[in-house]
């Protein structure tokens, strides 16, 4: 599957932003997801959402991209973006991975992005394995664990999660496209176009559907048969 990096463009001069986006657009792998106009904003969609790179100017009002760092507990892979050369020293001390120079140039760009991506790689490397996963529900963010999620059902531009017990339903506003990129496939794997189905729950795989261990059966899309077969029968 294609990793998709998320990214998060943080400068208070709006042709800046057009030009690192014309630079993500150029580039494999990457999507811009959000842009903001200054610090204070900066921090609130690091609190509130997960990105994997960030560029991030320095000389900004409200808080300073080295003030954003500071006030950020978890990082993204962070690329600082300045017209001066005296903040270098202060962003590798904050653990940025690269520092670019206005005007960026696409191959000066790229290079950063190769190192965001490795500093990404051993991220995952040394982290454990996510045991839950988060949705908005009623203006709030909820936490659910994997383990007592069933299987999740695509209805329109809405996920209804489906849990093993008590047996209830939450509807949140997600794609199943969104969901198969976040999940881990140690856990979760998709068997149909509107169904991922958490591994641990299946009782057995049937001609053209699963049953789950509560005698709940789902349908298996013709297209997934041959992985759904592969990789639910290695955990039965």
């Amino acid at each position: 599957m294609e990793i998709k990096y998320h990214c998060l463009i943080v400068d208070d001069e709006p042709p800046a932003h057009s030009v690192i986006k014309s630079h993500i657009s150029r580039t494999d792998n990457l999507a811009c997801i959000t842009s903001v106009f200054n610090g204070k904003e900066a921090i609130d969609e690091l609190n509130q959402h997960q990105y994997d790179i960030v560029f991030l100017d320095i000389d900004m009002p409200l808080f300073s991209g080295i003030e954003v760092l500071q006030s950020v507990a978890i990082r993204p892979a962070v690329i600082m973006t300045t017209a001066y050369n005296h903040f270098a020293f202060d962003a590798y001390q904050l653990d940025a991975v690269d520092y670019l120079l206005k005007p960026i140039s696409y191959p000066r760009f790229v290079k950063a992005i190769e190192k965001a991506k490795a500093f990404l790689e051993l991220k995952v490397k040394n982290k454990p394995l996510p045991k839950s996963i988060f949705f908005k529900v009623d203006g709030y963010q909820q936490e659910f664990d994997f383990d007592a999620i069933s299987y999740f059902q695509s209805i329109g531009n809405y996920i209804k999660i489906h849990f093993v017990k008590p047996k209830k339903t939450v509807l949140v506003y997600d794609s199943l496209k969104n969901l198969v990129e976040n999940l881990p496939t140690e856990k979760f794997i998709q068997i149909h176009k509107s169904f991922i189905v958490n591994i641990g729950v299946v009782k057995h795989i049937e001609k053209e559907h699963i049953e789950l261990q509560n005698s709940e059966k789902l349908p298996v899309g013709r297209k997934f048969k041959l992985i759904v077969d592969k990789s639910i029968t290695n955990h039965l």
